[in-house]
């Protein structure tokens, strides 16, 4: 979705930014499992995904 802001002679200035781009968002959820992190992830210092290094 975009939208146009200002139409000029020579150019147009779109906004291609999600339309909840700059507000605040709130969010709740739940931990529904903790699991030890795998040698690989301590090592790299991030979690991986069920994929590997790609997810």
């Amino acid at each position: 979705r975009s939208r146009v802001m200002q139409i000029d002679e020579n150019s147009v200035k779109m906004d291609f930014n999600h339309p909840l781009a700059g507000m605040r968002l709130y969010f709740t959820g739940s931990i529904l499992e903790v699991r030890p992190a795998t040698p690989e992830e301590l090592a790299h210092g991030h979690v991986h995904g069920a994929g590997g290094h790609e997810d």
